[in-house]
């Protein structure tokens, strides 16, 4: 991996992988839902869709046809701390996609109309989110751990935020926050410096001043019970916040308990309590210190509700052996020889190991090999994540 930084400070990462004969992009900014003003939370999320509207040189059909026409796969994620987009081209297009990227963030005013469609859009989205047990459960595990605070609140906002937001307040924010000083490209696959020099023709070109982030907030955390109509169907949380350094720990304890049929959560919470469909233990929200680690139950039978501390304290004291841990690893290997080479997956996750790790996403299945051998950190983590804070979603 090579790394070059432009002349308006943008820097540039390039990672070429052997046999792949397409290019990935990158594009990762250093804004999130943490860093803006509580009366207009989530409009970085807000901004995210309208990056890809009418700009000074295309309108938003033109975009979304230029992309999808030339070869290219787009798609955009708003996080706590980052915005990231990412794209797919074949080689051949490299230019044309670049072109029309650099118009993106090039851009500098809007359309009232689209602003106030997307608006209605945005809107709904959070209504549907609300109405959904699920999504509900999702979003306040933030509020569980980190309570009433920017750490706590979530990413997309509340309807009342996002009306707040006006079509001027939102280009401020865009040329206050995307500047070239607070941003970071990815080049991967089938790059070379030819693909290097288009890059420096167009992003060299943005302009922006130093950016300055404010210090968000954190509270103290709470359990969180709360009832839908959920039709007889508990969803179940329990979340704890660890230091940022033990992400790659965390990141291999989740591979080795959860996952695929032969997993420990699988084989207890399914096969022998009959609890859940879905049942998992990752990492569910990171932040620029720390993550949220979570074990969730999205949905299970109220008949199951007595059980699910039964299931708990089984996976807690059947410990993880070094012979289910290479079982596992062999498990982990195949869906990296797998998924290596699939640019439009890896790219989210390589921009966030670049920042954070100076890593990628080649070097996970070594770290988790080698996190692996400690197996008692292990068992001592899935411990402290029992200890965090629960939120239950019930029947009315």
């Amino acid at each position: 991996m090579k790394v070059e930084t432009l002349d308006n400070g943008i820097r540039v990462y390039t990672l070429p992988i052997e046999g792949v004969k397409t290019i990935g992009i990158g594009i990762y900014v250093n804004i999130g839902s943490i860093y803006e003003e509580k009366d207009y939370r989530g409009i970085s999320h807000f901004l995210e869709h309208m990056m890809f509207k009418t700009n000074k040189k295309y309108k938003a059909h033109e975009i979304d046809m230029g992309l999808e026409l030339n070869g290219g796969l787009a798609n955009a994620v708003t996080s706590a701390h980052y915005t990231l987009y990412f794209f797919e081209c074949i080689k051949e297009s490299f230019n044309k996609i670049v072109d029309v990227l650099y118009s993106i963030f090039e851009n500098s005013s809007y359309i009232e109309e689209e602003f106030e469609n997307e608006k209605k859009v945005i809107i709904s989205e959070i209504e549907r989110c609300d109405n959904d047990p699920e999504e509900k459960l999702y979003n306040l595990v933030q509020k569980s751990v980190f309570g009433e605070s920017d750490y706590g609140e979530r990413i997309g906002g509340s309807i009342e935020t996002i009306k707040n937001i006006t079509k001027d307040i939102l280009e401020e924010f865009k040329a206050k926050y995307y500047s070239p000083k607070n941003m970071f490209i990815i080049l991967e696959g089938n790059v070379g410096e030819k693909e290097m020099d288009t890059i420096r023709k167009y992003f060299s070109m943005l302009e922006g001043d130093d950016v300055k982030l404010k210090r968000p907030s954190k509270d103290k955390g709470r359990d969180i019970y709360e009832e839908m109509d959920t039709k007889d169907i508990i969803y179940y949380a329990i979340s704890k916040d660890f230091d940022l350094k033990d992400l790659l720990k965390a990141y291999t304890l989740s591979s080795i308990i959860s996952g695929g049929i032969s997993s420990k959560i699988f084989q207890i919470f399914r096969n022998k309590y009959g609890i859940g469909y879905h049942v998992f233990l990752e990492y569910t929200l990171t932040y620029p210190d720390s993550f949220i680690f979570t074990f969730g139950v999205p949905g299970f039978d109220k008949e199951k509700e007595n059980k699910i501390y039964d299931a708990i304290d089984d996976l807690l004291n059947e410990r993880i052996t070094e012979d289910y841990i290479n079982g596992r690893i062999n498990r982990l290997n195949l869906k990296f020889q797998k998924s290596r080479n699939l640019l439009f997956e890896r790219i989210p996750t390589d921009a966030f190991l670049i920042k954070y790790f100076g890593i990628t996403y080649d070097n996970l299945l070594e770290i988790v090999k080698k996190e692996s051998k400690n197996i008692e950190d292990l068992n001592k983590m899935l411990k402290d994540v029992f200890e965090g804070y629960e939120v239950w979603i019930k029947p009315k």
